[in-house]
């Protein structure tokens, strides 16, 4: 039986942003090569502590950021949304805050495409990239953008529920289609709930789950995907969303030099496999630039 790898040290990170702070976990000891890894939609930190567990006996660390609204980051202020856009701008103002770069940017899900249109825009600052589970930007026709406007600004509109809630609720719901043990749904409740008054709630802001009113069109996320200059890990579950598996062999034509790897698991397989997960992120950033 293979011996489970000891907790490498864990260590809270505060950003402050133009008038909003971003919270961030970094695993392993901080003079470690480290990875940056942005998490999904509705996640947080604690999605990556079963792959920087499995990474750190390979010393390598994971800086584990939390977009604006998730985990333990501020919301954005009353009167305002959430766009993708936001958080490319906020990821570059982190980055520059670093006291030195990651060896590469990594993404599950909506961190992978955020990372990847990261990379695309700004192709100087990111050596790797290694997208989870993504594979560039969520696309419209241009003939869908007046309805996607409508249905974006009718979702603003609806209020969201304040009915008290119970944890086994919450456990069931969140591991509702997900391929995820109640032990690591109750890894993520960690940095997603909180309680007030004997109750809980969800701590993510209620306003993530508006419809976005606007995405790119083909056109324009391909453009910044072929703009992406560093090597490129795309890492998918064989038993992950269908939609990817479709449409691989058209967004891989997108990027430069991107290598498939193929991984045991459902969407979220850096949790429930992270030793494999691990073994390829080692083998890919172990190697020498441009080999990949």
């Amino acid at each position: 039986m293979t011996a489970v790898a000891p907790l490498p040290p864990v260590s809270e990170r505060r950003f402050q942003l133009d008038g909003l702070v971003l919270a961030a976990q970094h695993f392993g000891q901080r003079d470690w090569p480290f990875l940056l890894a942005l998490h999904g939609w509705l996640d947080n930190s604690e999605s990556f502590r079963p792959l920087a567990q499995a990474l750190a006996p390979h010393e390598i660390g994971v800086l584990a950021l939390e977009w604006a609204g998730h985990g333990h980051s501020e919301h954005r202020g009353s009167g305002t949304d959430y766009h993708f856009l936001d958080n490319l701008y906020e990821l570059d103002q982190v980055l520059t805050q670093l006291e030195r770069p990651p060896v590469a940017l990594l993404g599950h899900s909506m961190g992978g495409i955020l990372a990847a249109l990261y990379a695309g825009t700004y192709p100087e600052r990111v050596p790797r990239l290694i997208c989870i589970e993504a594979l560039g930007p969520l696309v419209a026709e241009p003939g869908q953008t007046v309805a996607n406007l409508r249905a974006g600004f009718a979702s603003r509109q609806r209020s969201a529920s304040s009915r008290p809630l119970d944890r086994a609720t919450l456990v069931r719901a969140r591991q509702a289609g997900s391929g995820l043990s109640s032990e690591l749904v109750e890894t993520l409740l960690e940095r997603n709930l909180t309680e007030h008054e004997g109750q809980l709630s969800w701590r993510s802001d209620p306003r993530l789950r508006r419809r976005s009113a606007w995405r790119m069109t083909e056109a324009q996320g391909r453009a910044v995907i072929t703009a992406i200059e560093a090597p490129t890990q795309l890492l998918l579950a064989e038993q992950g969303l269908p939609t990817l598996r479709s449409g691989l062999s058209q967004r891989q034509t997108w990027f430069q030099q991107a290598e498939v790897t193929w991984l045991p698991g459902a969407h979220h397989c850096h949790m429930t496999h992270p030793e494999e997960v691990a073994q390829a992120v080692t083998d890919f950033i172990g190697r020498p630039m441009g080999l990949s």
